[in-house]
């Protein structure tokens, strides 16, 4: 054997060992945490104060536990003893670490997290191999729905979302036969104003919707269109059911009309849309897979 491929052949077997060994050393896993939790205490700590005080993506919490139940669930399926490592995880982990830095310099909250993921995946890669990347890795992309967008897409979004909402919002209720005056978000009622605040604008129920939309795509179905087919329907459904609620305030105003402000009503609606939406999009995900004969 020449030397080259001799020396590659102990590479291996030693990444091997040093991959197995791990799987059994406490120490190892508590060693590689720091080493992940150190460059990105800041983001981590940022990222959950946005779940506490942001409901825009109060919802994100909940994805890395549903990223390790993936997981668990998978746990059959990784390999035991772990596979040789595989190069590519080195490369993965230094453009993690190159997007690290370049979030440092640019302060960019999603470049840190979609470096963090990167980083986390080629780790996997490495120490894991190959095929057990195949099969975490999936799930732990997902991890990207649990970081919030920047502050001026959302602005920019809810802004044009509040403006469609009143619009048509003021189409249906002229349908029902309700006199009303649009004066851009305000809705003028004859003994009331309405205004679609950015709460009504159907933002919130996008991102929790659109999250959800994934997730059920990844668990539900092996059908690459039916994922596509559902979160293309999540906002629509989103945006479908906070106009429900506008119309629905519009008309209770128009009849009891300081009724309209109350918060404990505004409470009710904004459960009962999103409750309106997500039975919508389990709807769509039932009868695209009875359409195709596939079961669960």
């Amino acid at each position: 054997m020449p030397v080259k491929g001799h020396a590659l052949a102990i590479w291996q077997r030693g990444m091997v060992s040093f991959a197995q060994a791990k799987s059994v050393s406490p120490i190892l896993w508590v060693t590689l945490g720091v080493a992940f939790v150190l460059p990105f205490g800041v983001f981590l700590k940022g990222l959950v104060k946005a779940w506490f005080n942001d409901p825009e993506f109060s919802f994100g919490v909940l994805i890395p536990v549903i990223v390790v139940y993936l997981l668990w669930k998978r746990r059959e399926q990784l390999q035991s003893p772990v596979g040789p490592s595989h190069v590519g995880g080195i490369a993965l982990a230094f453009v993690g670490c190159g997007l690290q830095v370049l979030s440092g310099l640019s302060g960019s909250f999603l470049v840190s997290g979609i470096a963090l993921i990167i980083t986390i995946l080629g780790a996997i890669l490495y120490l894991w191999g190959l095929d057990n990347f195949k099969i975490a890795g999936p799930p732990v992309g997902m991890l990207i729905l649990m970081i919030p967008l920047p502050s001026y897409v959302v602005g920019e979004l809810s802004w044009r979302l509040q403006g469609q909402a009143s619009t048509i919002s003021t189409a249906v209720l002229r349908l029902l036969g309700t006199p009303v005056l649009q004066d851009g978000n305000l809705l003028k009622l004859p003994n009331y104003v309405l205004e679609v605040k950015q709460a009504c604008s159907g933002s919130r129920s996008i991102f929790a919707l659109l999250a959800l939309a994934v997730i059920l795509g990844f668990t539900a179905t092996s059908r690459w269109w039916i994922r596509a087919l559902l979160v293309g329907v999540a906002p629509i459904l989103a945006v479908g059911a906070n106009i429900v609620r506008i119309v629905g305030t519009g008309l209770i105003a128009r009849r009891w009309g300081t009724l309209a402000a109350d918060e404990s009503l505004h409470l009710v609606w904004g459960i009962l849309v999103f409750i309106i939406a997500v039975s919508g999009l389990l709807g769509f995900l039932r009868f695209f897979k009875w359409a195709t004969n596939e079961h669960a």
